[in-house]
């Protein structure tokens, strides 16, 4: 762990020189949720979503200070037309959770820095589950998880942390493998357990309500998150037109306005390729966002359907994985994990 630090400093130290090369013109940062420390999750898996105010706070004094601009999702097209312009850096959080407007927005408004808000319109609704965070919340009950799925049997005990995180991970390669089941395995899962698999989205994420009065402020852009959040490499055609183009049509309704962004769930390249591009594209976006790793390069002004972020993951010291993000440092060690 020691040798893997200093190699990483060694390797942040070079690409720092060579910043203005490997760091693009710019790069998009992927957050999820702003959680106080003494509230975040025990488990790596969902902690990796979460980072502080304080590292909030801290990666916006960085971009300020190091003469980064920060812009609004909108301005991208056309900074990568003009490959030789300021660098800058746009900032997004995924799914709609409720401490976006209630801790993130108020430390963007210290640093009038604008930032996008990706939704899942059923997370808005109450009615699709942040199931991650529920079988959290299964787990932490300390009760034996039992259930029978397509004629197996899964049984799950987790005493500690990390037993709990190992079968969080089992779950999550069960419900992502899923399509358009997916929701019945989550009421046979809740029904083992006795819990809503929605009760714990409608404590977490905005309501329709609190997502419209949050979207009039000047700083905030709100992009489209689908409207289940599924794997959409496991949804037919026209499931996943639905899903996208149908989600679309309910947001705008419900904001009063166009929604000219969009960011895949799970957007990396196990889940996003040609087909999703293309169906996802002719929604008619203005953009839209992976989870692939990259900065912005001018290549990338021809390629809005799937435009590279970078994930701050609450792992780790947030201001080192911005600054390691900028440099280009964070998606060449991201591509060399084969997370490309």
């Amino acid at each position: 762990m020691i040798a893997r630090r200093l190699r990483d400093s060694a390797l942040l130290a070079a690409a720092t020189l060579a910043r203005p090369v490997l760091g693009g013109l710019g790069f998009i940062v992927t957050l999820h949720r702003v959680v106080p420390d003494a509230e975040r999750s025990p488990l790596p898996s969902n902690r990796a979503l979460e980072v502080t105010p304080k590292d909030l706070r801290a990666m916006l004094g960085y971009v300020r200070q190091n003469g980064l601009e920060v812009v609004a999702q909108d301005e991208i097209p056309a900074r990568l037309a003009r490959p030789h312009g300021p660098r800058f850096v746009c900032f997004t959080f995924d799914d709609g959770y409720r401490d976006n407007a209630t801790l993130a927005l108020p430390i963007f408004r210290e640093f009038g820095a604008p930032f996008t808000v990706n939704v899942t319109n059923g997370f808005m609704a109450g009615n699709a589950s942040v199931w991650w965070y529920w079988i959290e919340e299964i787990l932490h009950a300390g009760k034996p998880l039992q259930f029978s799925w397509k004629g197996a049997e899964h049984h799950f005990v987790a005493a500690t942390a990390g037993e709990c995180d190992r079968v969080l991970e089992e779950i999550t390669r069960l419900v992502r493998g899923l399509g358009a089941e997916r929701d019945a395995l989550l009421r046979v899962i809740g029904e083992a357990a006795g819990l809503d698999p929605c009760a714990l989205t409608r404590k977490l994420c905005l309501t329709w309500e609190e997502l419209r009065a949050f979207a009039t402020d000047p700083l905030v852009t709100i992009g489209a998150h689908t409207a289940g959040h599924h794997s959409l490499n496991r949804l037919t055609d026209a499931e996943l037109v639905a899903e996208v183009d149908g989600a679309r049509r309910v947001l705008a309704t419900q904001l009063g306005r166009e929604v000219r962004h969009f960011a895949y769930p799970f957007g990396g390249a196990k889940v996003v390729n040609e087909r999703e591009f293309a169906l996802v594209r002719a929604s008619g976006f203005a953009t839209m966002l992976t989870t692939r790793p990259g900065n912005l390069t001018r290549e990338n002004a021809a390629q809005m359907d799937r435009l590279p972020r970078l994930t701050i993951s609450g792992n780790y010291p947030a201001l080192k994985e911005l600054r390691m993000a900028e440099s280009g440092l964070a998606a060449w060690r991201e591509r060399r994990r084969g997370r490309g």
